[in-house]
C-alpha cells in the first residue's frame, strides 16, 4: 500500500470494512486503523498524520501535536541562541585582545577580529527571531495548513526532480525546490502567520521554511510505517 493511498485511507475510513467488487471485504475498520497507527512510532511524524488526515482524531490530540511541534522546533531555536552568544563572546574577544595592554596591534589579531566579525554577522543572519516561541503556534498553524491544501508540482508533478536530456537523471526542481509540492507566495504565507511581507521576508521566511520541510520529512516517515503495517496485516 502506498503512501498516498494510507492518507487517503485515514480521510476516508469508515468504520464497518467497505466491499470491493468481488464482495471481498476492501480494507480496514477504524479499529484496524487505530491498531496500526499504534505501531508507528510517537512522535511529530505521527501527530501530523493524523492531523491532516484524521481530523476528528487530530483535534483529541491537539495537546500531543503540540508538545511534538515544541520538541522539534525548541532544540533548533536553542542552537542557534548559543551559536549566537557564542559568536558574540568570540567576537568581544577579538577585540579586547587589539594592542593588548596599550601593545602594537598585530596582523595576526586583525585578522582574528574580521573573522569574528564575519562569523557573528554570520550566525545574526542565520538565526531566527527572539520572540519564534512566542509565535510557534501561528507557524506551526499555517505550516500545517499549507500542508493539508498542498497539490503536487505542476512543473515536476510531484517527482521533485526535472528530467534534463543534457543531465542524467535531472535535477531538482527549480519550481518547488524539490519538494514535490507547489509552493504558497511568500505573501500568501506572510499572511497565514499575521505578518505583512516585509515582515516575513526578512524575519519569519527561514523559521518557515525549515519548519515546513521538516513537517513534510517527519509525516511521510510517519505514513511510510503506516503504511508498513497495514501492508504486513493484509
Amino acid at each position: 500500500m502506498g503512501i498516498n493511498e494510507v492518507r487517503e485511507l485515514l480521510s476516508s475510513r469508515t468504520g464497518p470494512k467497505t466491499l470491493s467488487f468481488d464482495g471481498s471485504a476492501g480494507g480496514p475498520n477504524t479499529e484496524e486503523i487505530v491498531a496500526a497507527l499504534a505501531y508507528v512510532p510517537q512522535g511529530l511524524g505521527r501527530e501530523l498524520l493524523q492531523a491532516l488526515w484524521w481530523p476528528e482524531s487530530g483535534l483529541r490530540r491537539r495537546e500531543q501535536l503540540r508538545q511534538a511541534v515544541v520538541a522539534l522546533v525548541a532544540p533548533e531555536f536553542t542552537r542557534q541562541m548559543h551559536a549566537l552568544a557564542d559568536a558574540r563572546t568570540q567576537f568581544g574577544i577579538a577585540k579586547a585582545s587589539m594592542g593588548w595592554c596599550g601593545g602594537v596591534v598585530t596582523d595576526a589579531q586583525r585578522r582574528e577580529l574580521r573573522r569574528a566579525e564575519q562569523a557573528l554577522e554570520d550566525a545574526r543572519v542565520g538565526a531566527w527571531p527572539n520572540n519564534t516561541m512566542e509565535q510557534l503556534g501561528a507557524l506551526a498553524g499555517a505550516v500545517i495548513a499549507e500542508m493539508a491544501g498542498s497539490c503536487e508540482c505542476p512543473r515536476c508533478g510531484g517527482k521533485k526532480v526535472v528530467r534534463n536530456g543534457a543531465v542524467a537523471g535531472g535535477g531538482s526542481c527549480e519550481h518547488c525546490g524539490g519538494s514535490g509540492f507547489e509552493p504558497l507566495s511568500g505573501r500568501k504565507r506572510a499572511g497565514a502567520i499575521g505578518a505583512d511581507w516585509s515582515a516575513y521576508s526578512r524575519f519569519w521566511r527561514t523559521v518557515y521554511e525549515w519548519m515546513l520541510a521538516n513537517f513534510r520529512a517527519e509525516e511521510s516517515r510517519a505514513a511510510r510505517q503506516f503504511s508498513k503495517v497495514l501492508t504486513q496485516a493484509a
